[in-house]
């Protein structure tokens, strides 16, 4: 990981009340994160929290130091972590610290790990996924943009970070009634392939 994803990663860690992961106290955690927070250029806050959540999510898949679902248990997939870490920037970014401090306490208050939901990773029904009929499938889906999401996971895990795609598209319904989401990739340095996931509609 480069050093902005590793802050991140703490970042991400801490959002995700895992901040013993990571070698630190709560208290110490939390002035990690606010320092983190004022480094972030302005603008939209939100929307590069989320990216930096993005990236880590792939490159913790590229990485493939566990299964496909272990790996989901790391904090940047975390929901609790993704919601946690929208209220406090928010509250950091209309209220500044005192803002922040509001938002920790009421996130963090005595009793808060009985609150956490029990994880379910996202699965992949796997065949080779080359055409329609072995496409891939994703199970476990909470919402579409996840679905999406885990589509490009699967991509990173398979092959790493030695990729760029050429071209994504959704097919129309085919004789059966069924719709695909096909990624068009370049893998490094001269192979193509084109890879299915059965669309859950």
């Amino acid at each position: 990981m480069s050093d902005i994803e590793l802050a991140w990663f703490l970042a991400w860690s801490i959002a995700d009340g895992e901040w013993a992961r990571v070698g630190l106290d709560q208290a110490k955690g939390r002035e990690l994160l606010l320092d983190l927070f004022s480094q972030i250029k302005k603008g939209d806050r939100l929307q590069a929290a989320k990216e930096s959540g993005m990236r880590l999510q792939q490159s913790l898949m590229a990485l493939r130091r566990h299964t496909f679902e272990e790996i989901q248990l790391e904090s940047p997939f975390s929901r609790l972590a993704q919601r946690n870490m929208r209220n406090l920037l928010r509250a950091w970014t209309e209220e500044g610290d005192a803002g922040f401090a509001r938002a920790w306490e009421q996130i963090f208050q005595p009793g808060w790990e009985a609150a956490q939901e029990a994880p379910n990773p996202i699965r992949i029904i796997v065949d080779t996924g080359e055409s329609e009929d072995r496409a891939l499938e994703v199970t476990g889906a909470p919402d579409t943009e996840t679905r999406v999401a885990a589509e490009y996971w699967y991509l990173y895990y398979t092959f790493g970070r030695g990729w760029t795609q050429t071209i994504h598209y959704t097919t129309r319904a085919n004789e059966h009634g069924a719709h695909f989401s096909v990624h068009n990739i370049h893998i490094f340095p001269n192979s193509h392939k084109q890879i299915y996931f059965r669309l859950p509609w």
